[in-house]
């Protein structure tokens, strides 16, 4: 187990199969197409397939973007997250593909939006105008004198600022027998004042000049007001009304295309995205003139029944299986148990092994399945998430393998905090406790940690915890040197620290009287030869005698930081302590709530059932993100460097069906 051996795939075949090979790929779901980071240009015809493809999925986006906030989907996202997927075939899409006029229907709704955008555009400077109108509610004659005017007249429109409109009528009233100044009967104090300005055409330059200098900002009339205020006032709202009715008619008439269409272009969606990946990866092939040579990663235990399909297709077709050169970089596929496999994730998330190193997933499983318990550390907490996950089995049949490896996952965990919370004595904080006296005999007599009495205990069981995962890193470490021939690293980067730490510690708690004192000196001298050691490993290549003290010095110094990582194990105290004092918290205010007359009941159950439903989501993020913390920092620090390539095969794209080609169901 760990991670899985591949072959290295040649295939030879004529171009009249191409198709054929390429759904055999996608359909095995196993293989890893090695792509050639130099490659100028792909095939020709498969160039021009792969265009089509992507002028299809440029239609679907536009019509998934435009129209799935008019469709209410039967569907939940979360439904198809959970494998509520229909279930369909490549032939059966294939021909709903060739049955949609893809491009019509796109053509057919972008008319539609853009009709709609520029009636949207028409009635917002219809209101805009309409705004316009009502500041100009006061000014009593047609409005062709302000868009228009007269042989000898003009006029214009706008605001003046409060604090300048005095000073404006006194700059206005020395052109008093060219100009007629129109204001609203009442002039707001602390606004600005609209004013109108009739004017002789004579003399329209200066007086304009005059009214700008002193605080008005002139307003643009629309030239198609022609009538009175109140005459356009109700043209402009019957042309608004016009506009809404035609953009609900468009809008009706997108709705029931998005009711007709969207499940169709969901189904294409993925058709096509499936064979874009598929013409992606054909496009990786060296072409002759009749043949193409695709190359591609499988691992070693499907490589024959693969080899048994392809070779069946045609006496053309020749597949050469081979063991990884020296220079190749394969990606690491994951093989663990089912009880290992939920732990994938987690490496995944950090970064996977290279190809031919260890796989930490089995390393790292039981410590973070313990970890994770101490930190949500609640019984009840553990029984909630469980009965979430069994609902989950239960009303969906078709989880995804990846999906169903992280709800076990939180399964495992789920575990191993219902065996803490009864070991520390939390059930919903303490709830058994303030609300189950008669169960308290019980719950001691099954405890044997109480955070909340003896929180020593509890913060000595983490660090011992986190001495035992620093160490055994460590030791994977030196395994690791041992296996690759480096016994001199092994040996003093690795073993010499377990000596010194583990001496330390032992010496440390004999002193403190947590341990027999025959353990005092046994520690002195493991961590003094490992002291030793250290010293002598980190100057062996300095060529004068002060270099390599200072160098042994300074590595001696460096046990400060495994100081700091054994600290960071207090973390799985805190965030236990935590959780149950979140708990009692939420059980004190609930039986406060229950002292309510008449309706305490109830305000009591929604104070313990939300309260405790926010706890365990909060609760369960900080057991999961330290834990996790712990496993990236603290352990992988000291053996894994991560650096592998992710195993990404060439599949199907499966967001909105699930494409099985041994069914026959209907599209």
């Amino acid at each position: 187990m760990g991670v899985a051996k591949l072959k290295k795939a040649e295939l030879y075949y004529h171009k009249s199969v191409r198709e054929k090979i390429a759904e055999i790929l996608q359909d095995s779901g196993v293989c890893q197409i090695i792509e050639d980071p130099e490659r100028e240009a792909r095939p020709t015809e498969i160039e021009a397939c792969l265009a089509e493809s992507e002028e299809r999925l440029s239609d679907i986006r536009y019509l998934l973007r435009t129209l799935s906030g008019r469709y209410r989907d039967p569907i939940p996202s979360i439904d198809r997250l959970l494998g509520e997927r229909p279930v369909v075939s490549m032939a059966n899409l294939s021909r709903l593909a060739r049955e949609t006029d893809l491009a019509g229907v796109s053509a057919a709704v972008r008319q539609k939006e853009h009709e709609i955008n520029e009636l949207r555009a028409e009635a917002s400077q219809l209101r805009t105008n309409r705004s316009l109108l009502d500041s100009l509610g006061f000014f009593p004659h047609s409005l062709s004198l302000l868009t228009e005017g007269t042989r000898t007249v003009r006029g214009i429109a706008g605001t003046v600022k409060a604090e300048q409109f005095e000073a404006f009528r006194r700059a206005l009233a020395e052109f008093a027998q060219d100009t007629e100044l129109i204001l609203p009967k009442d002039i707001p104090a602390a606004r600005d004042v609209p004013v109108v300005v009739l004017l002789s055409r004579d003399r329209s330059d200066k007086i304009i000049e005059t009214c700008t200098r002193n605080g008005m900002s002139i307003s643009d009339i629309p030239p198609l007001f022609k009538g009175t205020v109140t005459e356009e006032s109700v043209a402009l709202v019957s042309k608004l009304a016009e506009l809404e009715l035609r953009e609900r008619t468009l809008s009706e008439e997108l709705d029931a295309l998005a009711e007709r269409w969207t499940p169709i272009v969901q189904k294409l969606s993925d058709y096509w995205n499936s064979l874009a990946g598929r013409h992606r990866a054909l496009g990786e092939s060296d072409e002759t003139d009749r043949t193409l040579r695709t190359r591609f990663w499988v691992p070693e235990r499907e490589a024959a029944e693969l080899q048994k399909r392809i070779e069946a297709v045609s006496p053309s077709v020749a597949l050469f299986l081979s063991d990884p050169a020296e220079g190749d970089e394969p990606p690491a596929l994951l093989e663990n148990g089912r009880f290992v496999r939920p732990f994938n994730v987690l490496t995944t998330l950090y970064s996977p092994p290279v190809y031919g190193g260890t796989d930490p997933t089995p390393l790292l499983a039981p410590f973070f399945f313990i970890f994770f318990g101490m930190c949500l550390g609640d019984a009840g907490y553990a029984l909630v998430m469980l009965g979430l996950i069994a609902w989950l089995f239960k009303k969906y049949r078709r989880i995804p393998s990846s999906v169903k490896d992280f709800i076990v996952l939180f399964a495992f965990c789920a575990v191993s905090t219902f065996v803490y919370g009864i070991l520390s004595g939390s059930f919903f904080g303490d709830f058994v406790d303030a609300f189950l006296p008669f169960l308290i005999p019980v719950k001691k007599a099954l405890m044997a940690v109480d955070p909340m009495t003896n929180p020593m205990q509890v913060l000595g069981i983490s660090l011992i915890l986190g001495v035992v995962h620093l160490m055994f890193g460590l030791g994977i470490a030196a395994y690791d040197n041992i296996r690759n021939g480096r016994c001199i690293d092994a040996i003093g980067g690795n073993i010499a620290w377990i000596f010194f730490i583990t001496g330390l510690c032992l010496f440390g708690s004999a002193a403190g009287g947590f341990l027999p004192s025959f353990f005092s000196p046994l520690g002195k001298i493991m961590a003094a030869a490992g002291a030793l050691v250290i010293f002598w490993y980190a100057g062996r290549e300095k060529k004068n005698v002060l270099s390599k003290a200072l160098s042994g010095f300074l590595a001696l110094y460096g046990s400060t930081s495994y100081l700091g990582d054994i600290l960071s194990y207090s973390r799985l105290l805190a965030l236990g302590f935590g959780s149950a004092v979140i708990g009692m918290i939420i059980n004190l205010l609930g039986g406060m709530s229950a002292e309510i007359p008449y309706v305490g009941w109830l305000v009591a159950i929604v104070v313990l059932v939300g309260g405790h439903l926010f706890s365990i989501l909060i609760n369960i993020l900080g057991a999961f993100v330290h834990p996790l913390r712990l496993q990236y920092v603290e352990f992988f620090g000291k053996f894994y460097p991560g650096g592998g390539l992710s195993y990404a095969p060439l599949t199907h794209s499966e967001e909105y069906v699930e494409i099985d080609n041994s069914c026959s169901s209907k599209v």
